[in-house]
């Protein structure tokens, strides 16, 4: 792709010409970016299955709507201050080709769990969408859309992000003809206005800790801690919130104080402590929007639903950090409740209603998903030893482990969970010494496989990152070797095993594929009554074990060694087309974060990975919903490798 020209144009417009009942004639600075592209002339085309697959030099994205036809598309991204109005947003193809091809268009393949319980074999991973592949009407029917969004960019800056999805390549399925555009052009109007928001002029706070006050005498160490490196940190009680702010229910209040606290203190992080009270018996959720009675800090659901979704939705802590959305209407700012139509029902995705969602974070949120005083004691002097010592200090910290196998299929011929491994290997090249690959493959060359001794083996031995890619539920994690069917286990590693991990103070961030390995509201008794007594599966994940805790969160709660921080899935994972894309996406986006951006605190990376993902990519369903699963278990603020 060429771009041919970027242009910035400053006019003085007049709004008396654009409104007959504005007789002051105020001035208005318009300001507009004209862009331009080149595509390839002629798309690339191939057999496959008796399809087509279509490729386009100069794109960067295809359609991801399951079932409809595989397109390709040009995504670009416009970032704008927080205090602007977005006017006007147009696109004009030229030199349009009519071609008529021989069969028809692939179309977009099954979007595939991440799940124990789901291999390639389950999907009928070609299907088409009748009524698109057999209707007379061009697809798609628009030649561009766009959104407008709210966060924070790659450099924590309050940003609107324009994103301009255009589909320079249209198809009319029963006539077998598509319709390929050589040249974009881009118009993008907009004008500054005032932002009413103000930050108090006292100082601002760095991070504010929420728990509840009977952990307060442990958080408070945390609070001296960083304070002590630098870092302006205070704690806020949820027995203070819920006196002081209102809100449809516990989690709106916190996130009401989250924005206040955003809009007059100009805080950067927001670090939960707090999970279910009770390893054995809890009662997760209240309603179907929210977990509150039995939990310390409350917790979001979302309610997205349909075909290979959750049936009882996730928690999504991403609910807390996206505090705003654009208003078109109005052209600001305004809160985000993730109730875009306002039917009480949050984050919600089905067949009756759709919610829309911003989805990109405007501050750095983590949680400590204690259970209890002991844990939140283990964790906050997890931080604090960490924190206190160098990465030079940490020869540890410069290894980097990753394990991985066959996933769902071979690429290329390696196995597909081991190229997303080598994607991140290759993002942390320039810090990272020594990488330790627990490969499938490796069965040929005699080195570590991801058997659970060579698993626990690798992480004791020390590193600064560990990357999982595979398949999970919350209590274990696997992957297949690399021949033979879609259930041959190699082995992996459970919660249980976890008991043998000695890594003692070399604690890694450990960045887990797989579903339900971050499903932190499951304890022992709900999970086995809903396994044997209900016969449902599908409520926990557990497989009938006793599960007290997920994997990811019980990585940091480990006393004796485990981890840092970790993330992992609340819900499913997804893949799909090719080997990093969606859930894997994201994680990779992770370490892209670290070794290319050079971020050095463990929540931007993950904002920022979620709002890269967003930019660039088009986000319907199945991406929405791996964007709220990706949780983050740790200090947000945590400087990767310690301070100097």
């Amino acid at each position: 792709m060429k771009k041919i020209a970027l242009i910035l144009l400053i006019g003085i417009v007049i709004t008396s010409s654009f409104s007959t009942a504005n007789i002051l004639n105020e001035q208005k600075t318009i300001l507009t970016i004209q862009d331009n592209f080149d595509f390839f002339e002629k798309p690339l085309m191939q057999s496959n299955n008796n399809y087509i697959e279509i490729e386009l030099e100069g794109t960067n994205a295809f359609t991801v709507e399951e079932d409809f036809p595989r397109l390709p598309i040009f995504i670009k991204t416009f970032e704008l201050p927080k205090n602007v109005k977005i006017n006007n947003v147009n696109c004009f193809f030229s030199d349009i080709i009519e071609e008529v091809i021989s069969n028809k268009i692939i179309p977009v393949s099954k979007a595939i769990p991440l799940s124990y319980d789901y291999n390639v074999n389950d999907f009928d991973l070609i299907e088409e969408n009748i009524q698109i592949y057999e209707s007379e009407n061009i697809f798609p029917e628009k030649t561009f859309d766009y959104t407008i969004r709210c966060g924070l960019n790659e450099k924590g800056i309050q940003t609107t992000f324009v994103s301009i999805i255009t589909y320079p390549i249209r198809y009319i399925p029963n006539e077998n003809k598509i319709y390929h555009a050589q040249n974009l052009d881009i118009h993008l109007s907009y004008e500054k206005v005032e932002d009413e928001t103000k930050t108090s002029s006292l100082e601002s706070t760095d991070m504010i800790i929420i728990a509840p006050n009977e952990f307060s005498s442990e958080i408070q160490k945390l609070v001296t801690h960083k304070n002590n490196m630098g870092l302006n940190t205070i704690f806020k009680s949820t027995e203070d919130i819920y006196s002081e702010f209102s809100g449809v229910d516990k989690p709106e209040q916190i996130k009401y104080f989250i924005k206040d606290a955003k809009e007059t203190l100009n805080i950067s992080y927001i670090l939960l402590v707090g999970g279910l009270k009770s390893m054995f018996f809890a009662k997760d959720k209240d309603d179907c929007n929210q977990g509150s009675s039995d939990w310390y800090v409350p917790v979001r659901y979302t309610n997205i639903r349909g075909q290979n979704a959750d049936p009882y939705g996730t928690l999504s802590d991403l609910y807390f950090s996206d505090l705003y959305r654009y208003n078109e209407d109005l052209g600001e700012w305004e809160f985000e409740d993730w109730d875009s139509d306002g039917n009480g029902i949050f984050a919600e995705h089905s067949w009756f209603s759709r919610d829309t969602l911003d989805m990109v974070p405007d501050i750095y949120v983590g949680r400590l998903a204690c259970r209890s005083i002991d844990e939140v004691k283990i964790v906050v002097n997890k931080i604090i030893n960490y924190e206190s010592s160098s990465p030079s200090e940490k020869p540890w910290f410069r290894t980097m482990v990753g394990i991985g196998g066959r996933t769902f299929r071979n690429e290329n011929g390696q196995p597909d969970g081991e190229v997303v491994c080598d994607v991140a290997f290759n993002l942390m090249d320039d810090l990272i010494d020594d990488e330790v690959k627990v490969y499938a493959s490796n069965n040929i060359t005699g080195g570590p496989v991801p058997i659970t001794e060579d698993i626990v083996k690798a992480i004791s031995d020390g590193a600064g990152y560990v990357v999982f890619e595979g398949h999970g539920s919350p209590m274990k994690w696997n992957t297949n070797w690399a021949e033979g069917g879609d259930h041959n286990w190699i082995g992996g590693i459970t919660l249980h095993n976890f008991l043998n991990i000695k890594n003692e103070e070399k604690l890694p961030i450990v960045i887990i594929g797989g579903c339900h390995n971050g499903m932190f509201n499951i304890s022992v008794i709900p999970a086995l009554l809903a396994h044997y007594i209900d016969k449902d599966e599908e409520r926990y994940w557990s497989s009938g074990y006793p599960t007290p805790e997920c994997m990811s969160w019980r990585l940091l709660a480990k006393p004796d060694g485990g981890a840092i921080a970790s993330t992992g899935c609340t819900g499913y994972g997804f893949g799909g087309d090719g080997a990093v894309t969606r859930s894997s996406e994201l994680e990779v986006d992770f370490f892209y974060m670290i070794g290319n951006q050079s971020v050095e605190n463990l929540g931007n990376a993950h904002a920022a990975s979620i709002s890269k993902f967003i930019s660039e990519n088009s986000i319907k369903k199945i991406e929405m919903h791996c964007i709220a699963v990706y949780q983050l278990f740790g200090d947000p603020s945590l400087k990767l490798g310690g301070y100097e």
